[in-house]
């Protein structure tokens, strides 16, 4: 049995009533899904960042007592 191009063309028709509507639906749902809340990212962020510079502004204190304190006892 021969079969030219144009008879498995209309064979082979691709409509968005086929399976690739089903795949587009789900592509659909997981877009909507996905989306995050920007206001809670955005505090995220600034929480993690104060919480960086009270660390940064401890460890820097600390450092400059040893070094007084350092300075202090060897006057002795």
């Amino acid at each position: 049995m021969v079969v030219d191009m144009s008879t498995r063309y209309r064979e082979n028709n691709f409509s968005t009533e086929s399976s690739s509507f089903s795949l587009t639906k789900d592509l659909k749902d997981i877009q909507t899904v996905a989306k995050p809340n920007i206001d809670n990212l955005i505090k995220r962020i600034h929480t993690e960042r104060r919480r960086e510079t009270k660390k940064n502004a401890v460890s820097f204190g600390v450092v400059v007592l040893s070094i007084i304190l350092i300075f202090i006892f060897s006057q002795k």
